[in-house]
């Protein structure tokens, strides 16, 4: 089930990388012929998008416990956006109007999404993102929590504490 959600959720962050890059690249080219910086105040919104994407970007690519499938997925529909606006720019008239659109088409036939794309896919092929949650410890989920409401554990933990306070120590005092 992870790999079915982590499968959409790359799905999603694909689009919403290229939107958002796409949004942010005029408000830059504005920026630029104003001779401004990202201190302004339409710089500091499109210095925040900017983040907001990265931050989400390193997150699908970092996180151990997400499943590979995110930034996979991800990567690859990235790679295949900049493909497709190369061999077949037509089909760019097909896709929704919307904020970024225009600064997405301007950014995808120069293949700047492909080293982000490949980057992405990296962690596909690492052994680690595949393993889940239970193979980590031993332990799964359910045994974790029923030792911590297990009345017995209490009991262990009372019977087990005078015997190690009646144990000689290893350091001796003599006065």
């Amino acid at each position: 089930m992870r790999h079915f959600v982590g499968f959409l959720t790359g799905l999603v962050l694909a689009p919403v990388v290229v939107f958002g890059a796409g949004w942010a690249l005029p408000r830059l080219t504005e920026l630029k012929a104003q001779q401004a910086t990202f201190l302004s105040a339409g710089g500091a919104v499109t210095l925040a998008v900017l983040s907001v994407l990265a931050l989400l970007l390193a997150v699908a690519m970092a996180a151990p416990r997400l499943t590979p499938m995110v930034p996979g997925i991800a990567g690859l529909t990235l790679i295949g956006l900049s493909v497709g606006a190369v061999l077949r720019p037509e089909l760019a008239d097909r896709l929704p109007r919307g904020p970024g659109l225009s600064g997405a088409l301007d950014l995808l036939p120069l293949g700047v999404f492909l080293p982000l794309g490949l980057a992405l896919v990296i962690p596909m092929f690492l052994a680690s993102r595949w393993t889940g949650a239970e193979h980590g410890d031993g332990v799964t989920e359910e045994e974790y929590f029923d030792g911590l409401y297990d009345e017995d554990y209490e009991d262990d933990e009372r019977d087990r504490q005078p015997a190690a306070a009646s144990r000689p120590s290893g350091h001796r005092r003599s006065d």
